[in-house]
Parts: C-alpha cells; structure tokens; sequence
C-alpha cells in the first residue's frame, strides 16, 4: 500500500459519512490499511474534521530531554 493523498483521505471518509459500507469494506475499496481508516474515522468522530492528526507517539516510552545536556 502506498502513501494516502489528502483526496483519498477526504473521500473516504466521505463515503462512511454516506454510509456506503464498514470499515473493512471502505478501507479496502480505497486500498488503504484497516487500521488507517479506522484512525481517520475515529478522528473524524472526534474533531468532525478530515484533516490529518498531528503525529504522536507513546510519551510515556519516550525519555524527556533536559535542553542543557540531562535526561530527567
């Protein structure tokens, strides 16, 4: 699978709007990882918007940096 488009995006989240099919079904006509979509739709829900979600990541697996050199 490739890299989404914001127009894939956009439409698909459009089609589940329009309740043209499950998760499943969406992800895969518009050839994107179940997870993915499913991501987008929960963001979707959320925020009512299909823009993508800033990038995070596990901060709790992440040490915080101290800017003058430390970990803390």
């Amino acid at each position: 699978m490739s890299i989404a488009t914001a127009e894939i995006r956009r439409r698909a989240i459009d089609a589940y709007k329009m309740g043209k099919g499950s998760q499943a079904d969406i992800a895969s006509s518009y050839r994107v990882d179940l997870r993915t979509f499913s991501a987008w739709a929960l963001s979707f829900q959320r925020n009512r918007s299909r823009q993508r979600a800033r990038p995070g990541g596990c901060k709790s697996l992440e040490k915080a940096v101290d800017p003058r050199g430390g970990q803390t």
